[in-house]
């Protein structure tokens, strides 16, 4: 049964929920190769009860998918495949952030660049590295960042984030590991610039 359509004036309220239910499943990403078992399972505790906390906000085929990735996690962490982990996990954060309804002071494609930059990396990490799904992480970043490369909050900044993507693609073509694992931590670091340039700009607004 789908729910309701909320009301305009619901959605700060509704995004923020879906953003910071989103920001578990993000540091199972970044967390998943280098945390103890102990500290992996809690973490995937945390996102699970992350999803359930906005299971009444979401559309039942939002549920759906986050139970999917949920379930994945589960079964890459049982088997100690710490980059399936990693890369389940980045699928329920792009499901969350997704979800935002209505137009946030970040937009939801800046979000989606950091999905793409931590599914490169993951996949960098990956053994064998998957350089396949790189450049698809690639192809999906170039296509968030043409709509967000012209907005003049982030004028300043669009030249390096250019060329920070032109260095991962370059990686990729070059199958050079260290290069790109450097212009993903490049890219997740300007990503951040990014979402501190909407915010400012936001706030200059009120």
């Amino acid at each position: 049964m789908n729910q309701a359509t909320p009301a305009v004036s619901n959605y700060p309220a509704i995004t923020a929920q879906l953003l910071a239910a989103a920001e578990p499943f993000e540091s199972l990403t970044e967390t998943a190769f280098s945390a103890t078992p102990a500290a992996r399972s809690k973490a995937i505790d945390a996102a699970e009860s992350a999803a359930k906390g906005v299971a009444g906000i979401v559309p039942h085929a939002v549920s759906i998918k986050l139970a999917d990735h949920l379930m994945s996690i589960r079964r890459a962490d049982a088997a100690d495949k710490s980059a399936d982990v990693a890369l389940a996990s980045i699928e329920g954060f792009r499901t969350l952030v997704s979800a935002a309804p209505g137009s946030p002071a970040i937009p939801v494609d800046v979000s989606l660049l950091d999905y793409a930059g931590f599914r490169y990396d993951a996949d960098a990490q990956a053994a064998p590295v998957r350089w396949e799904d790189m450049a698809r992480a690639m192809v999906f970043a170039r296509d968030r960042w043409s709509t967000v490369r012209s907005q003049p909050a982030v004028a300043s900044l669009a030249p390096r984030f250019e060329t920070v993507l032109a260095n991962m693609e370059t990686a990729v073509s070059a199958r050079n590991l260290s290069h790109a694992r450097a212009s993903a931590k490049a890219e997740l670091d300007m990503v951040d610039e990014l979402e501190t340039a909407f915010q400012h700009a936001g706030s200059a607004k009120r």
